[in-house]
């Protein structure tokens, strides 16, 4: 019965998805947006309740709101692969340490921190950079690099012992 249902409500809200893709400037090449924005209006068919509005309305909100979190998350994505590979490409610095530091701890140091950690223990205690000039040169807070160093501690402790 749900199933019938869905079609009909499919046929008369498809148009939306797509209005909703090209209003947000989205380009959906692999259909992605498209497919989050279906899986909304199902979920605004199953949820919907008559005595608090248009469904209309309520499929927009809800399909509107999918679509956004999925560019949110996606863009995420793409600012940590874009943290990462300048990580990398810095790497080259980290070479010159490993020669007057035994490599192989320094391997299992970086393999046991997060990238934030792995900086706040390059800069901080391998360059010996201030807090202060640390969170500059990343475009953090004092606060956010002092907690990287109290993450990482704990973890360095571990490693040592």
């Amino acid at each position: 019965m749900r199933e019938i249902e869905f079609r009909h409500v499919l046929e008369d809200y498809e148009n939306m998805v797509y209005y909703l893709i090209h209003k947000l400037g989205i380009r959906d090449t692999d259909g992605e947006f498209y497919q989050e924005g279906i899986i909304a209006l199902w979920k605004a068919s199953q949820s919907y309740n008559p005595k608090r509005g248009k469904f209309s309305s309520y499929a927009y909100f809800l399909i509107e709101k999918a679509l956004i979190g999925l560019m949110k998350q996606q863009h995420r994505k793409m600012e940590k692969e874009q943290y990462f590979k300048a990580i990398m490409k810095g790497d080259s610095l980290v070479k010159e340490v490993e020669l007057e530091f035994d490599p192989y701890l320094i391997r299992e140091i970086r393999r046991s921190l997060t990238p934030v950690q792995w900086n706040w223990f390059y800069l901080h205690i391998l360059q010996d950079k201030s807090i202060k000039e640390i969170a500059c040169e990343q475009n953090v807070s004092i606060d956010a690099v002092k907690n990287w160093g109290r993450r990482a501690k704990p973890k360095l402790k571990k490693l040592f012992s």
